[in-house]
């Protein structure tokens, strides 16, 4: 069973900044923006709110270095992508420990909320079992949150 809730809280640009490293990415001050940026949000974001907290001062960025950006820091397992069947693809900063959460979404307000316990390891090595490697997996859940009942 995963509990990541209090790992994502103890995120800082400092150990962000190492993972960049650590992926063999140079820290240029545009993806030192989008961390923090990342970091400030308490949900996953899209491309284009990303590129609405941009600061114009440090450098800016238009939307296609923003997704060039933010495809690197999947690839690096920085970044988790996240696909609520809208056709909006949502950033959030994925944990280090390889741990990670769920997602409850509303159908009326797109509202989005992290389920931060997962209990599908006997699922898990079923799988592995089969044969597959380096097994993940996705869950979301679809309802309508009180605040629009």
């Amino acid at each position: 069973m995963s509990k990541c809730g209090s790992e994502r809280k103890n995120i800082d640009i400092e150990s962000l900044n190492e993972r960049v490293r650590k992926a063999g990415m140079k820290l240029t001050q545009q993806r030192t923006q989008m961390l923090k940026i990342l970091l400030e949000q308490p949900d996953p974001v899209s491309a284009d709110e990303i590129f609405k907290k941009i600061d114009d001062k440090s450098g800016g960025m238009d939307l296609v270095t923003i997704y060039r950006i933010l495809k690197k820091f999947e690839e690096a397992a920085i970044v988790s992508r996240l696909e609520f069947g809208d056709g909006v693809a949502r950033f959030e900063l994925a944990l280090e420990s390889g741990h990670h959460h769920h997602h409850v979404i509303c159908r009326q307000c797109q509202r989005v909320e992290p389920i931060h316990i997962c209990d599908l390891d006997q699922h898990i090595k079923m799988v592995e079992t089969m044969g597959y490697k380096q097994v993940s997996h996705r869950l979301d859940f679809f309802g309508v949150c009180s605040r629009c009942q």
